[in-house]
Formats: C-alpha cells, sequence, structure tokens
C-alpha cells in the first residue's frame, strides 16, 4: 500500500511542480497543505528514496534464486612444424593445420531447500590435416572426430546451510529491512506533517494577532480623534492629545512587527511544505480556523491512547521488524557454527562419431560406438579447527539483538511518556483556551464602559489607555490558547500515530480525513 501511495506521490508531486512554477497561489487551507506537504517535502522524498532502495534489495536477495545460464563457443585454427624425425612428414609436408570448434552450455540454479543443480551440455569438434586417423585409417585432410556429452549434478548441505530458513535467509532479510523502511517512512513522514501543522497554526495565530494589532492601533486612531474633540471643547486638556499620540506612534511599531512576524510564520510554513522564498509568499492567508473546543463527549482517556499507540506508531513496527532481522541473523550465525558437509550426486553421458556433418553432434550420442557415461555420489567436509570468525558473528549478533531489544522497550517507555505529557498538555490547554475566552469577554465589556465614561468626562485617558492594552493583551492571549490547543491535538495525533498511517494519499487529494486536525484519536 505504501510503496503505491509512494507513486501516486510522484504524479502529485508532477502535477504540483506545475502550479508552482505558474507562479499561482498557494492554497491555505490545512487539507491542502496536508498534501503539499507529502508532494514537496524533501524530507518525504528521501523516505520514497529509501522505500525504493529497500526495494532494490528485496529484488536483488531473490535474485540468488534465479536460474544462470553459461555458454561457450569458441573456433581456433593453428599449426604444427613437424619435427625432422617425425614420421608424418613424409605424408603431411613441414606442418600440420588444425581447425577445432568448442560448443557449451550450462544451466544453473540454487532452490529454496538449499539444493544446487546443475545440467550441461557439450559438443567439441577436432580435425587436422593430417590424412590418417589414430588407427592408421586413411579419411583425408580435416575429418573430423566429434564428441558430445551431457552432464548432471546435484549438491545439498546436510550441515552447515541446511534448511530453508537458513537458505531464504537474505531474501527473509531483504523482505523484513523493505518491511522496516516502510515503517521508518511512515513515521519520518508523520514528523514532517507534525511540522507542517505546527507551523500552520502558528501562521494562523501571527495572522490573526496582526489583525488584533491593526485593530488596536485602529482603536488608538479613534480614541485620539475622540481626544481631539474633547480638547477642541475644552473638556480635556492638550496634554491628554499628547499622550494618545505618543500612544499610537507605539501602536504602529507594534503592527510592523506583528507583520514581521507574520511574515516570517509563512516562510516557516514554506520551509517545512519544501518550497523556496518566492514559492512560500503565494502561501494565501490561513483559511482553517483554529479548532473549537470539544463539549460534545468526554476525551479518551490516558489508558486508551496508549493502546492506540502501541498500535499505531509506526516506529515501533519498524523496530519489531529490526528485531525480527537480527532473530533471523541470530538463526544464521548459529547455524554457521556448524561444520560444512554437502552431499553430492553426478551422471554425465557422452559420444563420439568421426566425420564432417552437422549430423555428427547428434551421431556422436546415438552411435554404440564411443559411448561413454559416468555416475556417482560423494561428501564435502569443511572444519574450520577454530572457528573463531563465526563465534565472534555470533556473539557479535547476540549483542546487537540486545541491543536493538533494549532500545525497543525504552522506545514503548518513552512514547508511553511523550503520550502522558501530550495528553496532559491537551488537557491544560483546553482549561486555558476557556479561560482566555472568559478573560476576553470581560475585557471588551469592562473597554466599552471605560469609551463611554471617557466620552462623558468619567474616566482619564490613563485608565482607557490601560484598559485598551488589556483588552489586547487578552485578545492576543485568546489566540495564542487557540493556537496552543490545535497543537496539542496534533502533538497527541503524532504521539499516538494517528496524524499519518500512510494510506491517506489518492489522486483526488481527498482521502484525508480533515478531523484529525480538530478531533482527538480514539478506538
Amino acid at each position: 500500500m505504501l510503496l503505491k501511495s509512494l507513486r501516486i506521490l510522484g504524479m502529485v508531486c508532477l502535477g504540483t511542480g506545475t502550479l508552482l512554477a505558474q507562479g499561482q497561489e498557494i492554497n491555505g487551507d490545512l487539507l491542502n497543505l496536508y498534501q503539499l506537504t507529502l508532494a514537496k517535502s524533501p524530507t518525504v522524498k528521501r523516505q520514497q528514496i529509501q522505500t525504493g532502495i529497500a526495494e532494490a534489495a528485496r529484488q536483488t536477495a531473490r535474485s540468488q534464486f534465479d536460474y544462470h545460464l553459461a555458454s561457450d563457443l569458441s573456433l581456433s585454427r593453428g599449426g604444427y612444424n613437424l619435427l625432422n624425425a617425425d614420421p608424418r612428414r613424409s605424408i603431411a609436408g613441414n606442418e600440420i593445420n588444425t581447425n577445432d570448434l568448442l560448443l557449451s552450455a550450462q544451466l544453473q540454479r540454487t532452490f529454496r531447500s538449499g539444493t544446487m543443480a546443475s545440467i550441461g551440455l557439450n559438443y567439441q569438434r577436432v580435425a587436422d590435416s593430417y590424412p590418417f586417423t589414430a588407427f592408421n585409417e586413411e579419411v583425408g585432410a580435416f575429418f573430423a572426430d566429434n564428441s558430445t556429452g551431457t552432464s548432471l549434478s546435484i549438491s545439498h548441505p546436510l550441515l552447515r546451510g541446511r534448511g530453508q530458513d537458513i537458505v531464504t535467509a537474505g531474501e527473509t532479510l531483504a523482505e523484513l529491512g523493505w518491511e522496516r523502511q516502510q515503517g521508518n517512512a511512515v513515521f519520518v513522514t508523520s514528523q514532517q506533517l507534525l511540522r507542517t501543522l505546527s507551523a500552520y497554526w502558528q501562521y494562523r495565530g501571527a495572522s490573526e494577532s496582526y489583525e488584533v494589532y491593526q485593530a488596536n492601533e485602529a482603536r488608538v486612531r479613534s480614541v485620539l480623534q475622540m481626544t481631539r474633540e474633547l480638547v477642541a471643547a475644552d473638556k480635556k486638556p492638550t496634554g491628554d492629545l499628547t499622550q494618545v499620540q505618543a500612544d499610537l506612534i507605539d501602536k504602529e511599531r507594534q503592527t510592523i512587527i506583528a507583520g514581521q512576524s507574520l511574515y516570517n510564520a509563512q516562510q516557516n510554513l514554506g520551509r517545512s511544505l519544501g518550497l523556496e522564498t518566492e514559492a512560500s509568499t503565494q502561501i494565501s492567508p490561513p483559511l482553517s480556523i483554529f479548532p473549537a473546543l470539544d463539549t460534545t463527549e468526554a476525551p479518551p482517556t490516558l489508558n486508551e491512547l496508549l493502546e492506540i499507540a502501541r498500535a499505531n506508531r509506526a516506529d515501533l513496527r519498524a523496530l519489531s521488524k529490526q528485531l525480527e532481522q537480527q532473530s533471523t541473523q541470530l538463526e544464521v550465525a548459529q547455524n554457521n557454527l556448524r561444520p560444512q558437509l554437502n552431499a553430492n550426486a553426478f551422471a554425465n553421458y557422452g559420444g563420439a562419431a568421426m566425420g564432417n556433418g552437422l549430423d555428427r553432434f547428434v551421431r556422436a550420442l546415438a552411435n554404440d560406438e564411443g559411448r561413454n557415461y559416468q555416475v556417482g555420489v560423494g561428501l564435502n567436509y569443511t572444519f574450520p579447527l577454530n572457528n573463531n570468525q563465526a563465534e565472534a558473528a555470533m556473539l557479535r549478533t547476540q549483542l546487537e539483538m540486545a541491543d536493538i531489544e533494549t532500545f525497543y522497550q525504552d522506545q514503548i517507555r518513552n512514547i508511553e511518556l511523550n503520550v502522558s505529557i501530550a495528553y496532559n498538555n491537551y488537557l491544560n490547554s483546553v482549561e486555558a483556551v476557556k479561560k482566555a475566552n472568559q478573560s476576553l469577554k470581560y475585557y471588551e465589556e469592562v473597554f466599552e464602559n471605560e469609551q463611554f465614561k471617557f466620552q462623558n468626562g468619567l474616566t482619564t485617558l490613563l485608565n482607557l489607555i490601560l484598559l485598551q492594552e488589556r483588552l489586547t493583551f487578552a485578545q492576543l492571549e485568546f489566540i495564542q490558547a487557540q493556537q496552543q490547543y490545535a497543537i496539542a491535538i496534533g502533538n497527541l495525533r503524532f504521539e499516538t500515530g494517528t496524524l499519518f498511517t500512510g494510506n491517506e494519499i489518492s489522486t483526488n487529494g481527498q482521502a484525508v480525513d480533515p478531523t484529525i486536525f480538530y478531533s482527538l484519536p480514539r478506538r
């Protein structure tokens, strides 16, 4: 499923690259940014490449059981100057020339049972210019001697290398490595999506904070206008006007700083998406709102969330596959401590024929004359006297397995602690939103009353400015509380392994349930 998703991601990535190249605005909807992270993030792309490498390793491991065909064809011509005392000089002259042909083919394969089998066929044609055969028969120059043979050999391990689990250990390790990489890819992708989610909520918070500072500046301008009217009517001293003007300049400064914070948040969001500076500036204002408090049902208990985490954390799945890899390597190391004893069986059959023509290839096997055969069995025994290498490999594998198992248990412990922290943070953020909302409502009411009293000369300018500052602070605190609440949901989703599972990708971009950004995981 993950491999299919990664192929789809490549298609999505091409489409996204075309969109960004055209300089169009990037939709600031959280669901769209989620999909864009999967398509554009270099971190996610690297995991795609690593998964491809693991897939190539699987194919390489399977190749040890492929059929192998080895063939050879050779043609040769030669000459030999006869010695002066050689009686053949009187018949063949000073030199004998040769014209030979050798053709062979062999098919080999190692089976998953550990048996190695080989079947072969060879043909040899030897001819020279000497007109007599070895039996002193005159046959003319280049009358060929032909020989054809077939062979079959089988070898099977009896000690070291015996057993299908041992023979296919490389294949098993590659398969587990591929599954482990899938878990790692899901976990790393989930981490990157959490960065995008947190960066988006910070972008949303910075955007709303910028609007608050703008509104605060507008309120001060309104107070300035009101003060000018009161000063003109001799209801307020001129000094109040100077104080409001100073306050307005300070609010303009705060708005500039808030604008810079908004720009920083937008760029950081683009960084998480895998965008460059120019493309990051094309992200539209945030469209997805902060999550509202869920008052319809009680949140899941900590034990329920721990159970969800144990079942869904992709890094735990990856570690479990790594443990299985080490277990397989331990079996191989134990097997390598044994001496090597192989049982062999072989059979050869061939024949010979004299003369020229293509039919001699078959006739050499069919003729009774020159027929030969050989069958046999044997044992090969190899035993290293010290066997230090196998013993060291065994010890190293045992220690590595103990190390991974220790890390696995420690990871479970850390996950449980992180889930507990994230859950407690969520509960506190819920209360923080409630308190911030109540405080904001009170300050809105108080400020409205204070404006009315200021217009009627019932309060001082200092009190109005002070309450205005507190209203602005209450608005910012409410935005901050909402931002922390939204990030707390994302953290809890990540810690329980439910922010990304590897199945969220589709060609229409709608496979992701947007409720994951606004709700807690449940069984």
